[in-house]
């Protein structure tokens, strides 16, 4: 089970984010503070794996309590919550694992809970349903994708585009994420901008350089290329 904490000094949004966990099997809110001091005693009374964190509260702010938490000997993951993106970089340099903008879409939770059980390895045991699926956006619509539909993925910005066979979707995950995420699902990162799906590769071709170039097997036979550096790499795995 995931134990979850949320600090807000709003009770309508500390009741909105007790919802929306309500609706992850597997997830247990544990607690709740208003403030950064109430926070402090229950982070010293009660385990948790993650803490939803406001920014903005009287007295001190969600960004110092994340900063105090690097001496904590086991800190909960810290998802920041908030109705101001300004802060964003600023949240990441206290090692928050993700950044939700209120109101918290679903998808974008779900998105957030799949990083915290990548990083927190005593969560590994309790994966939550969804985990083993990839969350993806096309207009104002959310979809889950296996692994094994997705061709490759692809770095764009700070955000990435997830690729199937006929279509593609945008992902706020970033691709070094999907890495870690899919490494033991048959994924290689062929090159800083492109994770492949192994299964997806129809052919291989080398090219000038001494790199090579894949051809996918989705509709538009995407070619994807494989940077110098991980070409041995590639060959020993595709056993060339």
């Amino acid at each position: 089970m995931l134990r979850a904490l949320i600090v807000d000094d709003e009770a309508p949004a500390r009741a909105e984010m007790k919802y929306l966990l309500s609706k992850v099997k597997q997830v247990q809110v544990c607690g709740e503070a208003s403030n950064v001091h109430e926070a402090v005693t229950l982070i010293k009374t009660v385990p948790a794996d993650v803490l939803f964190l406001d920014i903005h509260m009287p007295g001190f702010s969600g960004l110092q309590l994340a900063e105090g938490l690097k001496s904590h000997p086991s800190p909960p993951a810290i998802v920041f919550v908030t109705a101001h993106s300004k802060h964003a970089l600023a949240a990441f340099d206290a090692n928050a694992v993700d950044y939700l903008m209120k109101p918290v879409d679903v998808g974008r939770l779900e998105i957030a809970l799949s990083k915290v059980i990548e990083k927190n390895a005593d969560a590994q045991d309790g994966e939550l349903e969804f985990e083993t699926r990839i969350t993806v956006s096309k207009g104002n619509k959310k979809f889950l994708l296996n692994p094994d539909e997705i061709a490759y993925c692809m770095a764009k910005d700070d955000y990435s585009y997830v690729y199937t066979a006929h279509d593609h979707y945008l992902s706020t995950t970033s691709l070094t994420a999907y890495e870690d995420r899919l490494a033991d699902k048959g994924f290689f990162r062929a090159h800083r901008r492109y994770l492949v799906n192994l299964d997806w590769i129809s052919t291989v071709e080398p090219t000038e350089g001494s790199s090579l170039l894949l051809t996918m097997k989705d509709d538009s036979q995407s070619k994807i290329p494989v940077s110098r550096r991980r070409v041995v790499e590639f060959k020993r795995i595709a056993g060339f």
